[in-house]
């Protein structure tokens, strides 16, 4: 097996078992009886944006030496990325995880977009239909199959399109800025402005900062290891990313990457068999069936995407 390949399978088996963690995470600490939401988990995954700055700033030289413009542009990244989590954990709290963990295949869709527009760059027919491809499997996993009369589910669809387009943005920002910058000075300024948006959320934003205090009260230091494990499998995942980008064409190591909401599907069927007070979904064929299909056309849509 080629040595970028399996870098390339880890990642996306990585994020999946993050969103799971995410999911329980948000199941145990999210009561909206008692008015508290998902702010503590933003807060806290904000705030290891400032440890992994903190990290970049003892191994890279040059920190300071790109332009002011660029530096603002990357901590917009930054602030972006926190607005993402946001809308991605609010989808957690009223969705099932193996139904918006796919709509993160919309990413590449408007990417392309919004690089035809400001960066110049083309979209074939090929794309379009790979696109078009994508967004059928997601309106098929969108829908409500268990009621007698079909139904799409527009808030969690609505969340995950801001949320795929705000993740875009900040792709386009980065890839614009770093073309002429080094990966980690950009990478730096970028956690910075992700660090730097938890403290102000943790400082000026009472219930936010009352739910992070609850939040790692009530779990202890079980709580703040699944966090801390947590956010350093989603960084490992994204660096065995950029590994397979070394090795491999970025076209390959993208479709590898795409088979994430396959991952979270089996990890969710797993799970609701083996560990149920972890996770649990419907298991009914008439839900399991259609999210299988969805899953399959958008895996293909985002191959022929890359191709």
């Amino acid at each position: 097996m080629n040595s970028w390949f399996l870098y390339a399978i880890i990642a996306p088996f990585l994020w999946a078992v993050v969103n799971i963690a995410d999911q329980y995470l948000i199941a145990k600490y999210s009561d909206r009886e008692k008015e508290r939401s998902c702010g503590g988990l933003v807060i806290f995954s904000s705030l290891i944006g400032l440890l992994i700055a903190g990290i970049i700033f003892i191994f890279t030289d040059g920190l300071f030496s790109i332009p002011s413009l660029d530096i603002a542009l990357l901590f917009l990244a930054g602030l972006l990325t926190v607005v993402w989590i946001v809308l991605y954990l609010f989808t957690l709290e009223i969705e099932e995880v193996s139904r918006v963990v796919p709509w993160f295949l919309t990413i590449p869709v408007f990417g392309y977009i919004l690089g035809s527009i400001f960066l110049g760059e083309t979209l074939s027919l090929r794309q379009v239909v790979g696109a078009i491809l994508v967004f059928v499997g997601l309106i098929v996993i969108s829908i409500n199959w268990t009621e007698t009369r079909v139904r799409i589910k527009h808030k969690p669809m609505l969340y995950m399109l801001l949320v795929s387009l705000t993740v875009a943005v900040s792709g386009i920002i980065f890839k614009y800025v770093t073309v002429e910058d080094s990966f980690w000075i950009s990478s730096f300024w970028e956690y910075v402005g992700l660090g730097t948006t938890g403290v102000f959320i943790f400082l000026c934003m009472p219930k936010q900062r009352r739910e992070f205090i609850h939040m790692n009260r009530a779990g202890g230091v079980r709580i703040f290891l699944v966090n801390v494990i947590s956010e350093f499998t989603s960084v490992s995942g994204n660096l065995l990313t950029n590994f397979a980008l070394v090795l491999a064409p970025a076209t390959l190591v993208f479709i590898v990457g795409s088979f994430q909401p396959a991952f979270v599907l089996l990890l969710t069927i797993i799970g609701t068999y083996m560990f149920p007070k972890i996770i649990k979904e419907d298991m009914s064929w008439q839900v399991l069936y259609p999210k299988i299909v969805a899953v399959i056309v958008m895996v293909i849509g985002s191959a022929i995407l890359f191709l």
